[in-house]
């Protein structure tokens, strides 16, 4: 079988198809920053997490941020935000925030101080101040995005992380920090 080929750089036809996908598709996706996030809600950015911790969304303005949703009643995000939590004493120069779905604030706030939880987090709001319908349509919890500009992976990932994973996210997330 004879394979097509691009009679200019004589690269097969399927590379320069899935490059212009992938390129496609890197447009497609928005590059949130954390703040841009509550750009159409009412009452603006959450000041302070539900631990009542102040939230510097000026220091998370212009660099990237790990966001993992997640929800109370999960026992796949509760073993995924232990791990992240145990991970973020290896990498402390990463920045996350926890946004918790599905569950009501004050339900939030006991599985916080029950877990002790050094991220901060948020409950997500509803209508135009939700955040989790801004970041991905997938339903799948845990979910962890990457809001800011982008490495070279998907913005979202769904599911439990293993340690390595999360680590080396984590890791490359610090990185980008140093480096914004």
């Amino acid at each position: 079988m004879r394979l097509l080929t691009s009679q200019v750089l004589k690269v097969p036809v399927g590379r320069w198809l899935l490059a212009g996908m992938l390129g496609f598709s890197s447009l497609v996706q928005a590059d949130p920053a954390a703040e841009a996030l509550w750009a159409a809600c009412p009452a603006g950015l959450p000041k302070s997490d539900v631990q009542g911790r102040p939230l510097d969304w000026a220091a998370w303005r212009h660099t990237p941020v790990l966001a993992v949703l997640w929800s109370p009643a999960c026992a796949f995000c509760q073993r995924h935000n232990a791990k992240l939590e145990a991970l973020l004493r290896e990498v402390p120069d990463a920045a996350v925030i926890g946004i918790a779905v599905d569950s009501p604030p004050d339900a939030v706030t006991r599985a916080v101080h029950r877990r002790g939880y050094s991220f901060p987090v948020i409950a997500d709001g509803s209508g135009p101040c939700a955040v989790r319908p801004q970041l991905t349509p997938r339903r799948v919890i845990p979910m962890t995005c990457w809001l800011g500009e982008a490495p070279a992976q998907p913005r979202c990932i769904p599911g439990e992380m293993s340690d390595d994973d999360l680590r080396d996210l984590l890791k490359l997330q610090a990185r980008s920090r140093r480096h914004s």
